[in-house]
């Protein structure tokens, strides 16, 4: 047979996919590892998905998303994101957030471009890059996952066509000031780049911090692509709804890709995203809280245990070295899981810097997170 695509076959099966896998079929198992809130998706939003399958709504639904759905988005923009658009022109649905990243690749990158990016990040920043023939320059962050302006600044060659953020992050739990912001926005704007900016923890931010979308400061929108969904604010993960917000010319290239390649979005679950975004936001409010105590909680118990590692500000993710107890973070979470039973995510799959790190997910109740760490503890002291 002749050869399979180089491409695809470069990326490896996702690490954090392994997880479940090795944690299926297991009742003793605690998973550290799954990006998902663990609270029940709201009512209004499932039955909004359930109202629509009665009324038939099984067809093919617009490329674009829902004429309602996409003005609500438009509304939310405005209100919450202070990001000023035309429903018709800047913003479409995508099959999560996963797909709009994807679409920001396929509508700005051509094969040999460069893409910056804060390190460690989310993988799939990484693999999509492969994907495209996109060479992903990894810029460290500070020993804080601050934000490293300098080695972004020295990373950007006359090959580089984006700057790419994620913030709250994944998996460093870094938010990026407003002065973080406006200093990369300069940098943007000097180097004429676009930055694609993924926002889906935009909820998920504390110690008084306050979510600011790039796509509002001076001379940004044009360069700027947007990423969001429904998943994290509405625990609504398996909808696999997403949105993507950009120039009108960006927006027609990614409908073109779009339409070749999935042709649109779960069109009776739009029903159920346009039933959410309805919604009061106030139902979260004592969500969050829970997810701050529990912030709280692993970082202070994880200094407890003996880890070095720095307080998230955002996202639901901590990621504590490793070094002090001589293993990387492969071996640490390997060796975790078979004699502990609790599932980390290794930090080498998020970049080049952060090989003696895990990554651990609070997004769990908070008695399996005191058992998680005890657990962990157990882990140590039999070291």
């Amino acid at each position: 047979m002749k050869e399979v695509s180089h491409r695809v076959s470069k990326a490896p099966k996702s690490a954090i996919r392994e997880l479940f896998d090795l944690a299926s079929g297991r009742s003793d198992v605690i998973s550290l590892g799954i990006g998902q809130p663990d609270f029940q998706t709201p009512d209004p939003v499932i039955q909004g998905n359930i109202n629509a399958l009665k009324n038939k709504i099984t067809m093919y639904a617009p490329t674009r998303g829902t004429p309602e759905l996409l003005q609500l988005l438009e509304a939310k923009l405005n209100k919450v994101n202070n990001i000023q658009t035309d429903w018709k022109e800047n913003i479409m649905v995508t099959n999560g957030g996963s797909q709009a990243i994807t679409l920001a690749y396929a509508s700005i990158f051509n094969p040999g471009d460069e893409l910056v990016i804060s390190s460690p990040n989310f993988v799939s920043y990484f693999y999509c890059g492969l994907f495209f023939g996109v060479k992903v320059i990894e810029a460290e962050r500070n020993e804080d996952f601050s934000f490293n302006i300098d080695n972004i600044k020295k990373a950007i060659t006359s090959k580089t066509k984006a700057i790419l953020i994620n913030s709250p992050n994944n998996p460093t739990g870094y938010a990026l000031s407003l002065k973080e912001l406006e200093e990369l926005a300069e940098v943007v704007i000097e180097n004429d780049l676009y930055l694609i900016t993924d926002e889906v923890y935009e909820n998920y931010i504390y110690d008084g911090l306050m979510h600011t979308s790039p796509a509002s400061l001076d001379g940004m929108f044009k360069r700027t692509i947007t990423i969001n969904a429904m998943s994290k604010l509405f625990s609504a993960t398996g909808f696999r709804l997403g949105y993507i917000v950009a120039s009108k010319e960006l927006i027609d290239l990614m409908e073109n890709y779009h339409q070749y390649t999935v042709a649109g979005t779960n069109h009776a679950a739009q029903y159920g995203f346009i039933e959410a975004l309805k919604m009061d936001t106030k139902f979260f409010d004592k969500i969050w809280r829970s997810f701050d105590d529990r912030r709280l909680f692993v970082y202070d118990r994880l200094k407890e245990i003996g880890f070095d590692s720095t307080k998230p500000l955002g996202a639901f993710y901590i990621m504590p070295s490793t070094k002090n107890f001589d293993m990387n973070g492969a071996t640490f979470s390997r060796n975790l899981m078979k004699k502990q039973a609790v599932a980390v995510v290794p930090g080498s799959i998020f970049g080049s810097f952060s090989d003696d790190t895990i990554r651990i997910s609070y997004a769990t109740e908070m008695e399996k997170l005191k058992e998680a760490m005890n657990r962990i503890e157990n882990f140590i002291n039999d070291l």
